[in-house]
Parts: structure tokens; C-alpha cells; sequence
């Protein structure tokens, strides 16, 4: 049997979202794509933890919907604040909420919260949504196998209006890198690495309409110094695919936040390419032949 709803947990779930769990120095990097890095590991807990492990990421899951719609495009807003609303119902339970596996999403978010960090082209919000899409979706999963009727439907009507908000923030993005794609040869050559990486999902990677945007931030990756095979091979290391509602896209952000987090800064990049014209620029100095060896003295007799 389910609690009512109370007015309260939206609170509850925003003093979670802006409140340290406990004190910290904050990490160096992009707040959005520390904050996905965290949410894509929602899925496994909510798959493989126990009853409390699921509450609590439950929890914070409905905190993230909560703090969403602050830096998300106009087009987005109202969408996202449905999303929040309807979501609150899904988060509801008699079960005691553990908060121990949420830390890590917990700083992500709270340093959105206090920072309101740029997101520039909007892909900061864009690859978060992807992953709470499929979060949510589990959610959706979790409360079916319970019997938890009114949070399933909560969780369905909350993934209608997040469906519609990602539509909004994802589309121009991916259509602007998709006007980057790289020439057909170099696409050609990422189809042979997804080929031999994961054949189980190549024809539906190939075939998605976020094929196009793949490439670019693979290109991207490898302009920045990276090996695209080995950027790839780490991307479809973090999480399965399976339960992706578009592993291309998945692919795409996930290769994003990759590039970001392990390119060298500009200061190495620039000492790297200093180096590398001093050294062909340094001029080649012949070694001087041995002087060839001389003939003994002849004695006299």
C-alpha cells in the first residue's frame, strides 16, 4: 500500500538537490557532463539494487527533473515543469529511501543549481535528458513489477512530456553537428570499427537518424588527438545499449563528454605543438665521417 502524496516532496527533493550531502572541493570540469556521468549509473542501481538502493535514486532522479528546466531552452520549460510535476507521484513510497549511492549525481546537480553553468549549444541539457529518458523509463519498469499502479502511470505520464522537451534541446543540436560530418570515407571507416565493435546493434546505429551527428564528435575526437576506435571502445564500455531508446544518440553524447573530459588543455596543446615544430624545425647536423685510418710507419732495413 502507497502514501499519499504530499505537498512537501518536491521540497524535500529540491533541499536534496542543493544541499551537500557532505563537505567537498568541486571537481574541475563541465557540471552538465559530470552530472550525466552520474545519472547513467541510475539504471543499474535501478535494475540490480535492493528496495532502498531504487528509492533513493528514485528520489534523486525526481530531483534532477526538478532542477532541469533552470538552464533548458524556452521551447523546453513548460514541458520539463510537467515532467517534474508528474514525476513527483512516481517517487512516493512506504519504502525507506537509502541516499548512499547518490552522491555522485547529488553534486552534479548541485553544482547546476548554485553555478547555473553556460550550456552553450545546448548539449549539456540535451545528453542529461537522454540518460533521465532511459532512467525514467526503468522507473516506469520497477513500479510495474512492484504492483505500484499510481506511480507507473506517474512515470509514463512524466516520460510523455520528457519525450517532447528532449525533442525541443536534442533535435538542434544533433542537426547542427550532423552539418559537420566528416567525408564518407572517414564514415566508412567508423561503420567498420561499430561493425566490429557491436554488431548486435550496427544496423540500427547506421540506419538513425543521429548517425550523421556520431560521426562529427568522432571526427572531433580525433582532431583533438584521440584514436576514434579506441574513444568508441570506451563510449560502449560505460553502459550497455540495450536498454537505449537510441543507442546512436547515446553514442553521441557519451563521445562528447569523452572528448571533453581527456583532451589535452590549451596550454599542453599548444606546448605539444611548440615541441613538435621544434623538432622538425631543428636542422640535422651530419656526424662528421672517422678520418680513415692511417697507414703504419714502413721501416727502414
Amino acid at each position: 500500500m502507497m502514501r499519499p502524496a504530499s505537498r512537501s516532496t518536491r521540497k524535500i527533493r529540491k533541499h536534496l538537490a542543493t544541499t551537500s550531502p557532505e563537505p567537498g572541493t568541486v571537481r574541475p570540469g563541465n557540471p552538465w557532463h559530470q552530472a550525466t556521468a552520474a545519472a547513467e549509473r541510475i539504471p543499474h542501481h535501478l535494475t540490480h539494487g535492493d528496495d532502498q538502493t531504487v528509492q533513493g535514486q528514485l528520489v534523486l532522479l525526481g530531483a534532477t527533473l526538478d532542477l532541469l528546466p533552470i538552464n533548458a531552452p524556452t521551447a523546453a520549460k513548460a514541458e520539463l515543469e510537467r515532467a517534474a510535476i508528474a514525476f513527483e507521484r512516481a517517487t512516493h513510497s512506504r519504502i525507506a529511501a537509502d541516499l548512499a549511492s547518490t552522491h555522485a549525481l547529488r553534486r552534479g546537480i548541485q553544482t547546476i543549481w548554485r553555478n547555473r553553468p553556460s550550456d552553450g549549444d545546448g548539449s549539456g541539457v540535451a545528453m542529461l535528458l537522454d540518460t533521465v529518458l532511459t532512467a525514467v523509463v526503468l522507473a516506469m519498469h520497477w513500479h510495474r513489477t512492484h504492483q505500484h499502479a499510481q506511480q507507473e502511470a506517474a512515470a509514463e505520464q512524466a516520460l510523455v512530456h520528457l519525450q517532447v522537451a528532449y525533442a525541443a534541446v536534442a533535435e538542434p543540436v544533433l542537426a547542427g553537428l550532423a552539418q559537420r560530418a566528416p567525408s564518407p570515407q572517414m564514415k566508412h571507416r567508423y561503420a567498420h570499427h561499430l561493425r566490429q565493435a557491436v554488431p548486435e546493434h550496427a544496423a540500427r546505429i547506421l540506419n538513425d537518424p543521429a548517425w550523421d551527428a556520431l560521426t562529427a564528435v568522432l571526427a572531433e575526437a580525433e582532431a583533438a588527438g584521440h584514436n576514434a576506435t579506441t574513444v568508441l571502445g570506451q563510449a560502449l564500455g560505460q553502459r550497455t545499449l540495450d536498454d537505449a531508446h537510441s543507442p546512436a544518440r547515446a553514442l553521441t553524447w557519451r563521445i562528447r563528454r569523452l572528448g571533453d573530459r581527456h583532451a589535452l588543455g590549451p596550454r599542453a596543446q599548444a606546448a605539444r605543438a611548440r615541441s613538435t615544430t621544434q623538432r622538425a624545425a631543428a636542422p640535422v647536423h651530419p656526424v662528421a665521417a672517422p678520418p680513415p685510418p692511417q697507414a703504419p710507419p714502413t721501416r727502414r732495413r
